[in-house]
């Protein structure tokens, strides 16, 4: 045996990136909840987590800002490239957001683009709506 094989590492092996994300099973689809301050400082680890995250079989991605205590644009930017990555690959994104973030996301120019929902109901209506058209 090569001393440098990889062993595989399953997602529930995954160490966390930090205190900032953890990912959820919700309804069959992966969920990635982020909390406390999305920063600078919290991007570093999360990010590579995230793309990791994008790497797994699904049809739909969902981010939940809602336990985020703050978010900055560093960390937008975070959920910007999460997203890019996910739709690049012809998957759905959805976003549940609070609405004190909703002002960051309409001065950053990305209201439209997200989509914010305020539940996981709405994020699963709005993507049955999206693959009826």
């Amino acid at each position: 045996m090569n001393e440098h094989a990889l062993e595989r590492i399953d997602a529930v092996a995954w160490p966390l990136p930090s205190d900032h994300a953890h990912l959820y099973a919700g309804v069959g689809l992966p969920l990635v909840e982020l909390r406390g301050d999305i920063d600078l400082a919290a991007v570093g680890h999360v990010h590579p987590w995230l793309n990791s995250v994008a790497a797994l079989p699904a049809r739909l991605y969902i981010a939940d800002l809602r336990p985020t205590t703050f978010i900055d644009s560093t960390g937008l930017g975070m959920v910007l490239r999460f997203r890019e990555r996910v739709t690049r690959g012809d998957m759905d994104f959805g976003l549940l957001c609070p609405r004190r973030v909703h002002r960051l996301l309409r001065v950053h120019g990305t209201w439209d683009v997200l989509r914010p929902a305020a539940t996981l109901g709405e994020v699963l209506a709005g993507r049955s709506r999206r693959s009826a058209c």
